[in-house]
């Protein structure tokens, strides 16, 4: 089965670079322009994806974080990456020991970075299975 992959981002150029990159892998690859339209995708099954890459500032400073608390609540097993120009400076948001499960990339991010840290979190994903 091809994994699906969620893509929420307010900035036309990079949704559609970054669905370049994943197509070209072999992803199925859905993106969304606010977390609201990524968020009702989740009601239909057939549109839940594998892994979700999320912007922190979508229509507010913490839309990405505020997301992320309610999609990791109610699916645990949808990994998740930030794709953020803010980097690190998100990581005191979230409880210590987060490092081992939060994975936050800088924009712009090189599609080699991108595609090793998809895969990574694929893998873990795979194994908890």
């Amino acid at each position: 089965m091809v994994p699906r992959i969620a893509h929420v981002d307010d900035d036309s150029d990079i949704r559609e670079s970054v669905q370049r990159i994943l197509s070209k892998h072999g992803y199925a690859v859905d993106s969304y322009l606010s977390m609201q339209e990524f968020i009702d995708s989740l009601e239909d099954e057939t549109k839940r994806p594998d892994l979700a890459i999320l912007d922190v500032m979508v229509e507010s400073m913490d839309a990405g974080l505020i997301t992320y608390a309610k999609v990791h609540k109610q699916y645990p097993q949808i990994q998740t990456i930030f794709l953020t120009s803010l980097g690190d400076m998100i990581r005191p948001y979230f409880e210590d020991g987060s490092h081992e499960w939060v994975c936050i990339m800088e924009k712009p991010v090189e599609p080699i970075s991108l595609m090793a840290t998809i895969n990574e979190r694929l893998k873990k994903a795979g194994e908890a299975a």
